[in-house]
């Protein structure tokens, strides 16, 4: 799978939150995220345990640049014995989040809450089924409703971050 993504560090929740309502993105609910990344750099890998029931194997590659990133990545759920087997490897670092989920047509919009890091506001157009032009007139379009300056744009992912 492909996307289309940028994560921008939040001064005032309430200013994008209101944002994110008049967009017309639709709630979809909190999300409370363990990520265990077993790789990092252009290709990293990750477990993540959602709400602490879901488990998930994430491989992606993305140039880690300012503005607009291209990502490529795949995600398969994982039994309890599966993701049990690979935490047993090294990991080598821990991100805590709790994300606040909106959509908006093919765009997921998340407001993270980053422990050790603070606030940020992500963007993920999806491109399953969409040509490249219209997933980016997408993306620009979601960018343009809520304000966000690619010159704001945070270049690296969580994990890198907290390293």
């Amino acid at each position: 799978m492909k996307n289309y993504e940028i994560k921008v560090r939040i001064t005032d929740i309430k200013v994008v939150l209101s944002l994110i309502k008049r967009s017309g993105a639709v709630y979809k609910g909190v999300l409370r995220q363990d990520d265990y990344y077993l790789a990092k750099g252009e290709k990293k890998v990750k477990v993540r345990v959602i709400n602490g029931k879901k488990f998930q194997l994430i491989v992606y590659m993305r140039a880690e640049k300012a503005g607009r990133k291209e990502s490529t990545y795949t995600i398969k759920d994982l039994a309890p014995a599966e993701k049990t087997a690979l935490l047993s490897k090294k990991v080598i670092c821990y991100v805590k989040k709790t994300r606040r989920l909106w959509i908006y047509k093919n765009t997921r919009i998340h407001l993270d809450k980053v422990d050790g890091l603070g606030d940020f506001l992500e963007l993920e157009t999806v491109l399953k089924g969409k040509a490249f032009k219209n997933g980016l007139s997408e993306f620009n379009e979601v960018m343009e409703l809520l304000g966000i300056n690619p010159v704001d744009s945070i270049t690296a992912s969580y994990s890198d971050l907290l390293s």
